[in-house]
């Protein structure tokens, strides 16, 4: 039977801890004055469960400097998912607007996006595609990012469908909301009693995954979490299927 693989991008195909997160560090100490420990934001990002890591800054600088309380942060993050820094914004008046925040974001990232390593070589997506099975991409990357980054690493054709941030008009449906899933999956034709993998590395993944089996009444979705780094580790988040190490990916992927 054919199956249905997709996958995120950031800690399952690409090694983003010196691009992303370093973005996340560098906007949330332009607009805090001070410098803020890596680790901390890292473990910020975890914690509140926000995919986006525009939102994640906005939602970072609102905890230092406007003292958001934490808990407040992570029940918004679960109600409102992309939509959280602009229900904080209403929320607490901050005057900070997310569209300034994701200018300095992208300003700090351009500078440091080649940084970049691939996890997942381009030859073992071709071997998937040899075997008839279909490829997509759910992310949480704008679509210019993500067209840059795969044209660099030669991965643009190997994927038969590739849903990224800007392509769901209306925000709260993106991922991490389960209908961000569901739309990959029907862009793919994958029909209910198909093998469906997903493969995350985040809490959010694994919750959007978890809302998708439930909400839509799929118990063939398999969703595989790539815990890949110690700070990932540190969750002990598990999937139906669990990696620790990148090798252990690519071999599943070369037998599944």
């Amino acid at each position: 039977m054919e199956k249905v693989l997709v996958f995120d991008v950031d800690g399952v195909i690409v090694d983003v801890s010196q691009t992303y997160h370093v973005a996340i560090k560098k906007t949330v100490e332009h607009y805090l004055g001070k410098e803020i420990p890596l680790e901390q934001i890292k473990e910020l990002k975890f914690k509140f469960g926000i995919n986006n890591d525009y939102y994640v800054s906005y939602a970072i600088v609102a905890y230092f400097k406007w003292n958001v309380p934490f808990e407040k942060i992570v029940e918004l993050s679960k109600e409102y998912k992309n939509a959280v820094a602009h229900k904080l914004r209403e929320l607490y008046r901050i005057p900070l607007t997310v569209e300034e925040i994701t200018e300095t974001f992208i300003r700090f990232f351009d500078k440091i996006k080649d940084n970049e390593r691939l996890l997942i070589e381009p030859f073992i997506f071709e071997w998937l595609k040899r075997k008839k099975y279909r490829l997509g991409v759910l992310t949480g990357r704008p679509k210019e990012d993500v067209i840059y980054t795969f044209k660099k690493f030669n991965l643009l054709d190997k994927f038969d469908v590739i849903v990224h941030d800007d392509t769901l008009s209306d925000i709260s449906l993106r991922k991490p909301n389960p209908y961000a899933l569901k739309y990959t999956l029907e862009k793919l034709g994958a029909a209910g009693q198909e093998e469906k993998y997903y493969f995350g590395d985040t809490i959010s993944d694994k919750l959007m995954a978890e809302g998708y089996k439930t909400q839509y009444g799929d118990s063939n979705l398999i969703y595989v979490h790539c815990s890949f780094t110690p700070d990932h580790q540190k969750e002990n988040l598990q999937g139906d299927i669990t990696f620790h190490r990148v090798e252990d990916l690519k071999k599943f992927l070369l037998e599944v």
